[in-house]
């Protein structure tokens, strides 16, 4: 964990010296060639720019706190700092479709102690890269290819990227999910039950909705039997997370915004409203503080490489205990 610490402390001095050193324009000119940002008029540039001038000046104020050691994370520029709160909030909400109910599922049983104290299985080779949805709101689709890569890694050594957009197009109206409207991993991984899973290089990401292509003749390179679901406790998934691999789970994602690294421990960041389908794929503990590994799917811009930590153990933890599930690979 010392080699997290000082990369965090380094990225941290990186982004105060980055902004104490440049204007606010020189920033709004990287941040737009940085993210491909363009803007319909003149107008709207001048909105997004004011927008941004704002979170700058959020970002400053809460860093301050970071260094003064009263914050546990630092904040940083990333895709979302020309929108307001309330676009970032509703582009989050538009994972409109209906949540199944986990009633009569399969539950894991799990041995509590099994798990080990701390784990990363990124080192282990069961995490594949940090991907970007894009505008399209196909969180459960991302969540749901990499719990299914995680355990194919585990069980077979397979590192093959699987197709997030064969399950946007495919696993719709029967399953009850809205494509980059919407969805939820447990239809995700009953789709592929039902028709198993393609590689994402014979069925690309292209972050909209599309007529279904999957191929009819020949199976995916990925089947499941079924799923289990995981009982809603923080000891409950540490022993998943510990003992079966990368685990789906559902959290509150809205205050995350401009997470740039550090343990997030934020008072705002409860369990009431779900609206983010990731993957947690590790937890240990830092400097006391124990956490929870979470790969998320905004790139490799956000937060620490595109992963966050989470405070565990806490009512702050972003629900991420209250929904959690992985497949069973056939």
């Amino acid at each position: 964990m010392r080699k997290i610490r000082m990369k965090l402390i380094i990225a941290f001095a990186a982004v105060i010296v980055a902004i104490n050193a440049a204007s606010d324009q020189e920033l709004w000119a990287d941040f737009k060639k940085t993210h491909g940002k363009t803007y319909k008029s003149l107008r709207e540039e001048k909105l997004r720019y004011n927008i941004f001038q704002d979170t700058l000046r959020q970002i400053a104020e809460h860093n301050v706190k970071y260094e003064n050691g009263e914050s546990t994370y630092y904040l940083a520029i990333n895709q979302f700092s020309d929108m307001t709160d309330e676009e970032f909030k509703a582009m989050l909400l538009k994972n409109k479709a209906s949540k199944p109910s986990l009633e009569g599922l399969e539950v894991a049983n799990l041995t509590v102690g099994a798990a080990p104290e701390s784990i990363d299985w990124r080192t282990k080779g069961a995490v594949l890269p940090i991907r970007d949805q894009g505008q399209c709101g196909s969180c459960w689709a991302f969540s749901t290819v990499a719990s299914v890569e995680g355990q194919a890694a585990i069980k077979s050594g397979s590192q093959i990227p699987l197709s997030q957009q064969q399950l946007v197009d495919c696993a719709t109206y029967e399953y009850h999910n809205s494509g980059c409207d919407g969805g939820y991993m447990l239809r995700g991984f009953e789709y592929i039950r039902d028709h198993s899973l393609e590689s994402e290089a014979d069925y690309p990401y292209t972050a909209r909705d599309e007529r279904c292509k999957a191929n009819d003749r020949r199976k995916g390179i990925v089947e499941l039997t079924g799923y289990k679901t995981v009982p809603a406790t923080e000891e409950s998934l540490k022993e998943a997370v510990g003992t079966i691999g990368p685990i789906s789970v559902a959290v509150n994602s809205i205050p995350w915004r401009h997470y740039g690294g550090g343990v997030f421990n934020n008072n705002a960041c409860t369990g009431l409203e779900l609206d983010h389908g990731v993957t947690a794929v590790g937890y240990g503990t830092e400097n006391g503080l124990k956490f929870w590994l979470v790969k998320n799917s905004w790139g490799t811009g956000f937060g620490e490489s595109g992963y966050i930590r989470i405070i565990r153990d806490s009512t702050h933890n972003c629900g991420v205990e209250k929904d959690a599930s992985y497949p069973i690979l056939a």
